[in-house]
């Protein structure tokens, strides 16, 4: 049953973060929120800690404060105020939204069962169809090119590539660099097993990409 707090947190993160639209909206947080309910079944960890994680994991995302993470960890703290949310809640969230950021091959698996099953969510969201529509709708956002042949995916995307160099790939290389390695980074086994097909999905999905772009499938 949700308790009054929640409701509070979600209504709140509702109107904050409604009609983006690279798909880093309020629907993407009720995803997040319902694969992790499932991990938390499957998984275990503190039910309460999870839900209000994952209404707050994107809520002051440093991508929107020029990569300032100090300055979103502020904004996070702040709202969290306003929210009511107690200091040992805070801390607590503070650290899971820190822990589950997504730094290439400086990513840091999370300490807390709560801050894998959040990471494991979020990172879930990001294959199948969803990830798929994601992906292509950010790369418009920044103006990176779809496809270009001649630009090959970049083996080791680090912390600052991810950060600032957006641009220099692709978006279809996007699933070459980060995508297609987020099985083989999850925490939990749950996680590891869902993700799967939506792993085979991309792929299958790039194989017809391909094949389109060169016109091989009109046989």
């Amino acid at each position: 049953m949700p308790t009054e707090l929640f409701e509070k947190v979600s209504d709140y993160v509702k109107k904050q973060m409604s009609d983006e639209p690279t798909g880093h909206d309020w629907h993407h947080v009720e995803r997040v929120l319902k694969i992790a309910r499932k991990l938390q079944i499957a998984e275990g960890g503190d039910l309460e800690l999870i839900e209000l994680a994952a209404l707050l994991h994107d809520l002051s995302d440093y991508k929107n404060y020029e990569y300032d993470e100090e300055k979103a960890r502020l904004v996070l703290r702040g709202m969290m105020g306003v929210l009511e949310i107690s200091t040992d809640l805070q801390e607590k969230i503070e650290l899971i939204v820190e822990e589950i950021q997504y730094r290439g091959v400086d990513t840091k698996k999370p300490a807390s069962l709560e801050a894998k099953i959040i990471q494991d969510a979020d990172w879930l969201d990001a294959m199948g169809a969803i990830g798929v529509a994601r992906t292509f709708a950010t790369g418009g956002r920044i103006r990176r090119v779809i496809y270009d042949p001649r630009r090959k995916p970049r083996h080791r995307i680090t912390s600052d590539d991810y950060l600032h160099k957006k641009r220099e790939g692709t978006s279809l290389n996007y699933f070459y660099e980060k995508t297609l390695q987020l099985p083989d980074m999850m925490n939990t086994a749950t996680a590891k097993k869902w993700a799967k097909s939506r792993v085979e999905f991309i792929e299958n999905y790039i194989k017809q990409f391909l094949l389109e772009w060169e016109a091989n499938d009109l046989n």
